[in-house]
């Protein structure tokens, strides 16, 4: 029995039988250890047989920790029980109606998935088509055996593997050849192991890009699969965060559920879900319950289970801050459940799950947030669970202070309801009107969500004195001048935004997802590059406040041009600062700034930048009035330097003819 593949671990196909029902008929290389009914019945979705083709998706060896036992003093026990548990599978799953006068119903039913712990797992479309066609034709297990061959052969030796940093300048840059080298690199060592197999001369590096691979798209890495005789293209993400599966459409999900008309919503105030009121956008209250960990169903009635499939991912990447800020969301999400999981569902705190029969709806108490994806229409059960105004007793409430929030007298948050969301949903359905891409969109809530934990990290700071999920004074050099946090416009402004955001707040301190955010932030803590100031805040401040104080404007450009040195602490500076937001538009006012020494910092820096492979293509998109200034300054420190050498070699003849 061959061992578990490096791509896909397992193939399993499922038929339906007329006496038999759903079953699953095949497990390849071996048994996958869960319930096949389960299987069966997942792969094989409600209403299946009154479509031609349906794409699905499933998860399998989902594990829901208890939030109590995620600890930061406790580590190492709790990166030892992740590591101990079976990894999380991503399973693609193609089911086929073929109809057949001689089958007893009229038509046969199939169903094939691919197990894999890729969350690029729709790369296998293609081929799990010929596979589930080949099947059709001939079947029998080896069908199985030789897709399973043919996946697990894909090359993938040579694909350039990005850190997070990277991974957010190349989202964010529609640039094709951002990081070249790193290809050029790869690809070399590729035909180096090719011409040693065939005794040929060494290939150059240019030669290699003479070829054509500089007109390649970097986001990708292009591979290939040969299956049953035939070559087909692979292109392998580069750029997907942690909690992104698949290929689904966060735009989609935004306009499915943003109303032309906004109406108030009807359903009883509650302090998780409405920081607007009643004039909470659907998208911001279907946010704020992916965040505060409600039970939420996507219902699409009588639609292909892939439909509802795909909502579910998309709600997963929005409530993560597009994968890339928080995480626990895959684990509690089922893309396609029915009826029959229905008790296991119901044991997941928190569950995001996608269903195609109505009856769901009607059982209010099965889910705190219903989404209607025929009407458009977000629910709120009348059932759901309204907390107290309180926090749950941690590890900083003996310090003497108490969270505002603890009053049951006063309506925390619901005096100013919160405008800066309408803004930003304003904003982002601006973008979606004017055409810009998947990747802006996810971007902007990527920021969202990244913003908010800062706010919460704020909030706990003014609250209980501390925080696990903040960088404070104590973490950098220039605290007394530079600070760390948020950049508010003035003190209304902070303590407005903290009011409205408080309760959801409250509500996300709870939540499994906000466990795994302590532990990621130390994480960061301990391996981030550049440990003398706050980028986040000195970045922000120079996009929010207009009139910083002279001293604060120099210490902050200093800070710059000394702390941002080696490859590394490069990088990490330049993900503060993405192309598709400008770039380094905010780090460039500094070239006009009156002070001398906040200039010649800039250009110290720009120089720095300038001189690095990735940082070069930054300094080259300034727009013309900062590449104009910036190349000035480089004129006239040219000058000034010219003068001092010609000052240096007039000395000594200077004083020859003064004795």
């Amino acid at each position: 029995m061959p061992g578990l593949g490096t791509h896909v671990t397992h193939i399993l196909l499922a038929e339906f039988d007329i006496d038999k029902g759903a079953s699953l008929t095949h497990q390849y290389p071996q048994i996958i250890g869960t319930d096949e009914h389960l299987l069966a019945e997942l792969m094989l979705p409600d209403g299946a047989h009154l479509r031609p083709e349906d794409w699905t998706v499933f998860f399998l060896n989902q594990s829901i920790p208890d939030p109590d036992d995620i600890s930061i003093n406790g580590d190492n026990n709790s990166s030892d029980q992740e590591e101990n548990r079976p990894p999380l599978l991503y399973a693609l799953n193609l089911v086929r109606t073929k109809h057949d006068k001689e089958a007893r119903r009229g038509a046969v039913v199939k169903a094939m998935a691919i197990c894999t712990k890729h969350q690029f797992l729709h790369i296998y479309k293609p081929i799990l088509l010929l596979a589930l066609e080949n099947y059709f034709r001939n079947p029998s297990i080896d069908c199985l055996a030789s897709l399973y061959e043919a996946v697990n052969t894909m090359d993938v030796s040579f694909m350039p593997r990005f850190s997070p940093q990277e991974k957010v300048i190349l989202r964010a840059s529609e640039s094709k050849d951002l990081f070249e080298e790193k290809f050029e690199e790869f690809e070399k060592n590729k035909q180096e192991n090719q011409n040693n197999r065939s005794n040929q001369p060494t290939t150059s590096v240019a030669e290699i890009s003479s070829k054509g691979n500089v007109h390649k798209d970097r986001h990708f890495y292009e591979t290939k699969v040969h299956y049953n005789g035939i070559n087909l293209p692979i292109r392998v993400p580069l750029t997907i965060n942690p909690e992104e599966v698949g290929d689904f459409s966060l735009i989609k999900l935004i306009t499915t559920f943003s109303p032309a008309s906004p109406s108030p919503n009807t359903h009883p105030f509650h302090p998780h879900l409405d920081t607007s009121g009643n004039q909470t956008h659907p998208i911001i209250l279907l946010l704020n319950a992916l965040l505060t960990q409600k039970r939420i169903i996507f219902l699409g009635q009588g639609h292909p289970s892939g439909d509802v499939a795909n909502y579910v991912l998309a709600a997963c990447a929005m409530g993560s801050g597009s994968g890339g800020v928080l995480r626990g969301f895959s684990e509690r999400a089922f893309p396609y459940t029915n009826l029959k999981q229905l008790d296991d569902l119901l044991k997941v705190p928190g569950f995001i799950a996608g269903v195609t029969n109505r009856i769901f709806e009607d059982h209010s108490s099965w889910w705190d947030v219903l989404c209607n994806i025929d009407t458009g229409k977000i629910s709120v059960s009348k059932d759901i669970l309204t907390p107290s105004y309180g926090t749950k007793q941690d590890d900083r409430s003996e310090e003497g202070s108490k969270s505002p929030s603890s009053s049951k007298n006063e309506p925390w948050g619901r005096e100013k309801w919160d405008t800066a969301d309408h803004e930003f949903m304003a904003e982002v359905m601006h973008a979606i009107n004017h055409h810009y891409g998947e990747t802006a969109i996810r971007g902007k809530f990527q920021e969202y969500v990244q913003r908010f934990t800062r706010l919460t990290a704020l909030y706990e700071i003014e609250t209980f004195g501390a925080t696990k999920i903040g960088i404070t004074p104590a973490d950098t050099d220039t605290d007394r001048i530079l600070g760390t946090g948020l950049a508010f416009p003035d003190e209304n402004a902070k303590l407005r935004e903290v009011a409205a955001n408080m309760n959801r707040i409250e509500g996300w301190r709870q939540t499994i997802s906000y466990k795994y955010y302590q532990l990621d932030f130390q994480h960061y803590l301990k391996t981030r590059s550049i440990k003398s100031f706050d980028v986040y805040f000195q970045i922000a401040k120079l996009k929010t406040l207009k009139n910083m104080p002279e001293k604060e404007v120099e210490t902050l450009f200093k800070a710059f041009a000394e702390s941002v040195l080696t490859d590394d602490q490069i990088i990490e500076f330049l993900s503060y600062l993405p192309q598709n937001q400008g770039g380094l538009f905010p780090v460039g006012l500094g070239l006009f700034y009156h002070l001398k020494s906040v200039r010649n910092y800039t250009v110290e820096l720009f120089n720095r930048i300038n001189e690095h492979m990735t940082g070069s293509k930054f300094v080259q998109s300034l727009n013309y009035f900062q590449k104009f200034a910036y190349e000035r300054q480089l004129e006239i420190q040219r000058e000034n330097q010219h003068l001092n050498k010609n000052n240096k070699l007039s000395q000594p003849q200077d004083m020859f003819l003064g004795a």
